[in-house]
């Protein structure tokens, strides 16, 4: 099961994960309007390739349609081998120009979206005994990119921060 896989790495994912012969559950936000094209490719995708990836309604910013997909896949798979947070949202500009309320609205996206997802996709995974949960993440930033850990030598942490 993938997160945020209407477009971009989630959609390129879900087929790539498809096409090694995995069940692929693509999820995705508003599959019946706004996203009915991305979740009528899916289904293409997977008819004109021969792969199971299916699009699965998906909200991460709501427990109810977390509740509901998690409960879709086990009901429908099973099980879930593989979880994979990839949804997310990323704004740029100055820190000045957004509302408390646009930020907060990025971190429930961001952050607290794979509290929910773990929190109904975790127990099934724990009473199987076994699963995956990745994490995706990107760094989209301007200028210059420094190096803020450095190695150190033991008893020290493996990795502290630099100065």
């Amino acid at each position: 099961m993938i997160t945020g896989a209407s477009s971009g790495f989630g959609a390129l994912t879900a087929r790539a994960l498809a096409d090694t012969g995995n069940t692929v559950y693509a999820g995705m936000r508003q599959t019946a309007s706004r996203n009915a094209p991305q979740a009528e490719a899916a289904a293409g995708y997977g008819a004109r390739h021969g792969v199971d990836l299916r699009a699965i309604e998906l909200d991460v910013t709501s427990q109810e349609s977390v509740d509901a997909a998690i409960t879709h896949v086990i009901a429908e798979h099973g099980r879930i081998d593989v979880l994979i947070h990839n949804a997310g949202h990323m704004v740029t500009g100055p820190a000045e120009a957004f509302t408390p309320e646009q930020l907060a609205e990025l971190y429930d996206v961001n952050v607290l979206s794979t509290q929910r997802v773990n929190r109904a996709a975790l127990p099934h995974m724990r009473a199987a005994g076994k699963g995956l949960v990745i994490w995706v993440s990107s760094s989209s930033v301007k200028g210059e990119r420094r190096r803020t850990w450095r190695p150190t030598s033991p008893p020290r942490p493996a990795w502290t921060p630099s100065p």
